[in-house]
């Protein structure tokens, strides 16, 4: 009887642990399914060290010379389009390739204003939301990180 009891304890255990793995697999994957990848910003996210769908969309329209496309996403309703629509202009701007109207520069003032949420990743494992507002820190990482791509982007040209 006591060979029994062990046998149905090992069982018992091996059922435990594949219900808790099963049921932390599937909380991982929700997790990671509610971050939309369409608004993430990232410049070496992931394994493969890519970047995000945003970044990678604002640098063809940098490379092809479409500023006034990126002006527009200023008004954008994704978050991550505006936050790299601001720092795309003011760069456009600093390097005397711009011209921004009264009402575009409230609107990027509006924008530095903002409590609207982006995600931003880093690597294979960082990622984190946060405010429109921290992100156009001048402190923030990733604006410093913003500022080399947009450096490395406007010295090859």
């Amino acid at each position: 009887m006591y060979y029994s009891v062990v046998g149905n304890l090992k069982k018992m255990k091996q059922i435990i642990f594949t219900l808790t793995f099963l049921i932390g697999i599937s909380l991982i994957g929700s997790a990671q399914s509610s971050v939309d990848l369409d608004e993430t910003i990232g410049f070496d996210c992931g394994e493969a060290g890519s970047q995000s769908k945003v970044v990678q969309k604002v640098s063809k329209l940098i490379q092809k010379e479409k500023f006034n496309s990126i002006v527009l996403l200023l008004d954008s309703k994704n978050n991550a389009e505006k936050y790299l629509a601001v720092l795309v202009c003011e760069k456009l701007v600093a390097l005397n390739k711009l011209n921004l109207t009264k009402a575009q520069n409230e609107k990027i003032a509006e924008i530095y204003k903002s409590n609207e949420i982006i995600t931003v990743c880093s690597g294979c494992k960082y990622e984190e939301k946060l405010t429109l507002k921290n992100l156009l820190k001048k402190e923030s990482l990733m604006r410093s990180l913003a500022n080399n791509w947009l450096d490395d982007l406007f010295e090859t040209e």
